[in-house]
């Protein structure tokens, strides 16, 4: 049984081949302007050597930003349902894991069977990201691949207001020109974002055995400041930046055996900052996907969409998730102005504030 798994992340494009279960090749690139042209590239370099062509896979699984763009595959499934499973496959134990992506940043619980059972995304801005750190790469000259490095060589960390990705690039270059080192400006800045994480991390709680998957998992200045505020060392898969593209093959294994899953998942839409917390939670659980949420709410922040497994559930608009904390009052505000609103005509109860 040959299965693969291709991830098309924002920045980077990655794919995973499995033979009964065993990784036997794999593949990272650039994300390039085409997703369709980049998923196509991806999956001939990953079976360059082996012997394989595109035609031999049983079933092949994309996930990632792009995913509904690749032409080839079997089906698409979500990067947070991939990353839990793929590290599920290195470390059975682990029930915290920490998505660090290009683009965003995502705090993920999860069972011993790898199902996500509640997860975060801080999306507010890039600040934390993957192109945040290769944006203050080249401000510095200093090639991404050593930023970690460099960051711990630090003897004095500068303290960053910021990590807004506008505000934090002019502070950096504001720093470099007053002679502060490299080194004491990196180190201040994964201080900021390792803060962030573990703010993060704290809303769907921090269990003993925690990862960090993604590209930025590989930075070691990183991994050691995220591990100083958790106080736990994470567990480490062998390239944490295949999660998401392997636990894509293990779910496309899964289907050619068979077998399906069902995660009962909490879903946080919003983001956390010094301003406060403002996150609305739907308990896919416990949702029925009856749409009486989208009628009743008045700034229009609700919609109906299929799960992966073809169920109606209640979700926040992809074009609010960045804006929430404008589109929608809050549901006491909510409650005060208006007789009917989410809240009360859930009678699931699947709906929760955070505001």
């Amino acid at each position: 049984m040959i299965t693969a798994g291709i991830d098309i992340g924002s920045r980077a494009s990655k794919a995973v081949v499995l033979k009964d279960g065993k990784i036997i090749a794999s593949y990272i690139g650039d994300t390039g302007a085409e997703s369709v042209v980049t998923s196509r590239v991806t999956m001939a370099k990953t079976l360059e050597g082996t012997g394989l062509e595109l035609s031999d896979i049983d079933y092949i699984v994309a996930t990632g930003y792009g995913r509904v763009l690749v032409p080839f595959a079997n089906e698409n499934i979500s990067e947070i349902s991939c990353h839990a499973r793929g590290i599920n496959y290195y470390f059975p134990s682990v029930r915290t894991i920490l998505d660090m992506g290009g683009q965003d940043c995502k705090a993920i619980s999860v069972d011993g069977e790898g199902r996500v059972t509640n997860f975060v995304m801080n999306d507010k801005c890039a600040g934390g990201t993957g192109r945040f750190l290769e944006m203050i790469a080249e401000v510095l000259g200093v090639p991404l691949s050593e930023i970690g490095d460099l960051a711990l060589q630090s003897k004095a960390a500068i303290p960053f207001n910021t990590i807004c990705a506008v505000f934090a690039r002019s502070e950096a270059i504001g720093y470099l020109r007053k002679g502060i080192s490299k080194s004491d400006i990196l180190a201040g800045l994964h201080e900021a974002i390792a803060i962030r994480s573990y703010n993060l991390l704290k809303r769907v709680s921090i269990q003993k055995d925690f990862s960090i998957s993604g590209g930025i998992a590989k930075n070691k200045g990183m991994v050691a400041k995220i591990a100083e505020k958790v106080g736990l060392q994470p567990l480490l898969a062998e390239d944490p930046q295949l999660a998401g593209c392997l636990g894509a093959a293990l779910f496309a294994q899964d289907r050619v055996m068979g077998k399906t899953r069902k995660d009962t998942l909490k879903i946080s839409y919003g983001y956390s900052d010094g301003s406060g917390e403002y996150f609305i939670t739907i308990d896919a659980g416990k949702c029925d996907g009856c749409g009486k949420c989208v009628e009743a709410c008045f700034a229009g922040n609700f919609e109906i969409k299929l799960d992966e497994q073809g169920q109606p559930k209640a979700a926040i608009k992809e074009s609010l998730r960045k804006k929430i904390h404008l589109a929608c009052p809050g549901y006491k505000k909510c409650s005060a102005e208006h007789t009917v609103n989410c809240h009360s005509v859930c009678q699931q109860d699947a709906i929760s504030h955070s505001w």
